[in-house]
């Protein structure tokens, strides 16, 4: 009977993965109009921080407050992004189809400055969800975490692709399970990475996350 305790780690975990569900389908339903999803991603990484912290999470509470706090600075983050993406993406599929020596080359940086955009993407939501400032000094900061972390940083790249990598080739009959958890659960992942980054910052010892956990 130990296992069914509301404390022990299998109702532990069922909680996680009920709560890496619930945000997901937050995410997807709240991301309909696009120019929401800059909130939508910021509110998940404040329940993130949370699950990781083995703090009580009310996912349906803390991620309406988050997006309505944070509705502003992430819309307009994300309006400042969007546009790079989609540009570096068209700018390597136009580049694929000149077959010279000098588009292989211009391919090869419009990847390398689309992965590094991404990269300092999956950093300033977190940024923004965490400490208040200006989008000026939070893209300078994610900036600056991306170089100076550049092994986590790749790490992230890695499991992302890696997750989104495994959910192309899952099988229809699978798509519920797909659903529930294609945005939740690599992103969940990539902030197991980061999170030491801003628990060192805020002065936050790992050992004291561990030992409440028990």
């Amino acid at each position: 009977m130990g296992l069914l305790r509301f404390d022990s780690p299998l109702m532990r975990l069922l909680a996680k993965v009920a709560d890496l569900m619930i945000v997901n389908l937050l995410v997807l339903i709240c991301s309909l109009p696009i120019f929401t999803i800059g909130a939508c991603l910021t509110a998940m990484q404040n329940i993130f921080y949370r699950i990781l912290h083995n703090e009580d999470v009310y996912v349906f509470r803390e991620f309406f407050a988050s997006f309505k706090r944070n509705f502003k600075q992430a819309t307009i983050i994300w309006i400042l992004i969007l546009p790079v993406i989609l540009f570096l993406i068209y700018d390597y599929f136009m580049l694929e189809e000149t077959a010279t020596a000098t588009a292989a080359f211009l391919m090869v940086v419009s990847a390398i400055m689309l992965v590094f955009v991404f990269i300092v993407m999956m950093y300033i939501f977190p940024i923004l969800s965490r400490y208040d400032n200006t989008v000026k000094q939070m893209f300078k900061n994610s900036i600056v975490i991306a170089i100076t972390h550049p092994i986590r940083s790749i790490l992230m790249v890695l499991i992302f692709g890696f997750c989104v990598f495994v959910e192309i080739l899952m099988p229809y009959k699978m798509f519920p399970i797909l659903f529930c958890f294609c945005i939740s659960v690599p992103w969940y992942f990539c902030s197991m990475v980061y999170m030491p980054i801003f628990d060192r910052m805020d002065g936050i010892d790992p050992r004291q996350i561990d030992h409440e956990e028990e």
